[in-house]
């Protein structure tokens, strides 16, 4: 299993061991790693107990790993149990058994009585040490899960045994939420404003404490208090769930309102969606004397159009349209010719689009009315007319980002036509204007392009040595190696030796011990205290990036590289792999092989897709390192295995890179092996990859990719192309890199 191979092994082993009558202690415990390694934990708990009865003389470990994995089905009495017997048979400060004496006081938290929870709690934190941060987090945690008992008092006593003030008021409102929970909003109210006497010691949100004041002095009848606290959150913000909850239970008293109350409660509405109410507290609002400003009249055509009323809607935006201010007139046409656009009514919306060009050229408004309709003729073939409407984006606001896409836009359609003077005209008069304009790498390397192509070696050798000088490690350095004829290899140099100072490896230590107890709040913090402990030294922060990759933590140690490329750190090799970490290399290379994938793509794809963090989750809903949507992974599973397949087995290595790999392969199938075809469908799904292929650029890989309708799709091909490429130099054996790699890139796809 050194590859992080754990269902395989898990499969191979089950299939060895079925004939065996009676299996061994250490057999089974093989096979227990194995299962849990893939997130199987009723598989493990299966392999540690199917011989039934009660083992005696089995090794610690055999009891840690009962413990954990009976915890992870939900058996929390199971787990203490096995725990104990595992605490019972360790040294007291041996860091596995400290983890488990945390998890053991989180299980009574859950299953046994408060008191023997806090008792729990206590025995962790009496072995301070250097592993107090143990202690205090394990209350927290604890304090957590009784106050969803109502447990109150003893929520009080656990938090009571937290030493550093930070992870104390992190449990601000757990004494007087557990109050709440056990029914007794008396004594919540009374709790809540014991943390408000301590002020800013307490930690305490002054946002949620009026939320919680509001209703609780509603629970107690105490409409004047209440309403007092619902004005007084929504005068300190109109958004998020509280607001809108103080302001759903406003309306309710909305008689008794003034005005001004009125509009932040209907500015509350609004932003929540509910549009209906918003409308009628608006208008409520006017008729009790206020005088809408610009920005709360279009909230309220906005709050007309989300509840359906477009009439309504179209009245408000043509009093604005009305408005002298740009700003205030150019997001009403905009709106109201989008209305018109879903009404069907295409000839208004054209009028109205019309007039916002006229009255405001400059505003980001315009400038899109007239890029979309160049983007409109060049999807038609129309390619006069599509750079008529670019040239007059460019025209309208030069330095506007809009622009500078239309000009490339604009210079990639001569090209098509094969008018190479023209398209270099273009690339050109952009680096003149905007020499460093975040278009610059773009620019020289399409002008360097086409200036070889029509006999200018020396621009096109002076913008290439640009490219290669100043962003070496872009994607349009990679192409300019591949138009060269050479490998791609940035010339950046070895770096300082990095200091190893005590310190780190002792919190490095601190952290593992945290994340082995599964406190993943915790180790959160002990990370963000490291890199604040670090701030006055850039070698220090490269150091400690350095060892959050090798300790797993990719994401923070990429973060802190790109952190210090930020501030101005040049690259060097140190910084370089950092941000370019190959974990789970292993893994991604042996099953890149089976599939004859390329693994230099793969990790690439990876780096960009989770930055090789097994259990990240877009906002999306897509997990693991090759972001798998779950019903994408359930489909793939059931062809592919595992058939016991559980959502939660995708932020496990192996199976998400066994799932995300086999979606990859069917992709260069179904694509012909055309990469950006392939990693625009990997991206924004094979739907629209497949009408994008019939656009006329599909031919040439790189003119395809600048032609990607999604500025995000666009953005992730060329971030994946240069990963690929770094990560081939970088890792690659035989291929000029600065490190080696046991697997050379051969001829994969």
């Amino acid at each position: 299993m050194a590859d992080g191979r754990y269902w395989k092994a898990s499969r191979a082993l089950r299939a060895y061991l079925a004939p065996v009558g009676s299996v061994a202690v250490e057999d089974r415990m093989v096979l227990a790693e194995a299962e849990a390694g893939w997130k199987n934990w009723e598989g493990a708990v299966a392999a540690l107990t199917g011989d039934g009865g009660d083992p005696v003389g089995v090794p610690p470990r055999y009891w840690y790993l009962l413990g954990i994995s009976r915890e992870q089905t939900g058996d929390h009495a199971g787990a203490v149990q096995a725990l104990t017997r595992f605490v019972e048979a360790v040294p007291a400060d041996a860091p596995d058994g400290l983890a488990a004496r945390s998890r053991i006081a989180r299980g009574l938290a859950e299953t046994g009585t408060a008191v023997e929870a806090v008792a729990a709690v206590a025995a962790v934190a009496a072995l301070r040490g250097l592993w107090h941060p143990l202690g205090d987090w394990t209350a927290l945690i604890v304090a957590r899960i009784l106050t969803r008992r109502g447990e109150a008092t003893a929520v009080r006593e656990a938090l009571a045994l937290i030493v550093d003030p930070v992870v104390r008021r992190r449990g601000w409102r757990l004494e007087t939420d557990a109050w709440a929970q056990a029914g007794d909003t008396a004594r919540a109210l009374e709790a809540l404003m014991e943390v408000l006497a301590r002020g800013r010691e307490s930690g305490a949100s002054r946002t949620e404490t009026l939320v919680l004041q509001w209703r609780y002095r509603l629970a107690e009848g105490d409409s004047a208090g209440s309403v007092a606290a619902m004005e007084g959150l929504l005068r300190r913000t109109t958004r998020g769930a509280g607001a809108l909850d103080a302001a759903m239970a406003h309306w309710k008293v909305a008689s008794n309102s003034g005005p001004e109350v009125l509009r932040l409660v209907a500015s509350a509405l609004g932003n929540g969606d509910e549009f209906g109410t918003a409308v009628l507290a608006w208008r409520l609002a006017e008729r009790r004397g206020a005088t809408l400003t610009a920005p709360e009249r279009s909230a309220l055509a906005r709050a007309y159009n989300g509840s359906g009323d477009r009439d309504g809607a179209v009245r408000v935006y043509r009093e604005l349209a009305a408005s002298e201010d740009p700003a205030v007139a150019a997001p009403a046409l905009r709106a109201w010719a989008a209305i018109r656009t879903r009404q069907g009514r295409h000839g208004d919306a054209r009028t109205l689009q019309n007039r916002l060009v006229e009255r405001f050229p400059s505003r980001t408004e315009a400038l899109d009315v007239i890029f979309f309709r160049g983007d409109d003729h060049q999807d038609a073939g129309r390619v006069d007319q599509a750079i008529d409407h670019y040239e007059q984006v460019v025209s309208m606001s030069p330095s506007a980002n809009r622009a500078g896409l239309a000009r490339m836009r604009w210079a990639q359609l001569h090209l098509g036509r094969g008018e190479g003077e023209a398209a270099l005209e273009v690339f050109q008069a952009y680096l003149e204007e905007f020499p460093d304009g975040r278009r610059w790498e773009e620019a020289s390397y399409w002008g360097a392009h086409v200036a070889s192509a029509l006999g200018d070696t020396a621009e096109a050798r002076r913008l290439r040595a640009r490219i290669r000088q100043e962003s070496p490690l872009s994607y349009y350095a990679f192409l300019t190696a591949e138009a060269g004829g050479s490998g791609f290899a940035p010339e950046v140099a070895e770096g300082p030796t990095l200091p190893d100072p005590e310190w780190l490896s002792r919190d490095m230590e601190v952290l593992a011990l945290l994340e082995g107890a599964a406190l993943p709040e915790a180790a959160d913090a002990h990370v963000a205290a490291m890199k604040a402990a670090t701030a006055g030294s850039e070698e220090l922060q490269l150091r400690l990036a350095v060892a959050l990759n090798e300790a797993g933590r990719t994401l923070d140690g990429i973060r802190l590289g790109l952190e210090l490329r930020g501030n101005g750190r040049p690259w060097d090799i140190n910084m370089v792999r950092v941000v370019y970490p190959f974990p789970y290399r292993q893994l991604v290379t042996s099953r890149a092989r089976e599939l004859d994938l390329d693994p230099y793509l793969l990790a690439g794809l990876i780096r960009q897709e989770s930055a090789f963090v097994p259990e990240i989750v877009s906002p999306a809903g897509a997990i693991g390192l090759t972001q798998v949507m779950p019903a994408t992974g359930r489909q793939l599973a059931g062809a592919v295995g595992p058939r016991d397949f559980r959502t939660e087995m995708l932020e496990t290595a192996e199976l998400n890179v066994h799932l995300g790999t086999r979606f990859l392969s069917e992709l260069f199938s179904r694509y012909d092996g055309n990469i950006p075809l392939i990693l625009s469908a990997y991206n924004a799904g094979p739907t629209r990859a497949n009408r994008w292929r019939r656009l006329p650029e599909a031919t040439d890989p790189h003119r395809f990719t600048e032609r990607i309708p999604f500025a995000e799709t666009r953005g992730y091909v060329k971030n994946v192309t240069r990963n690929r490429a770094l990560y081939r130099w970088l890792y690659g054996e035989g291929d000029g890199g600065p490190g080696a790699s046991p697997h050379a890139s051969g001829g994969m796809k």
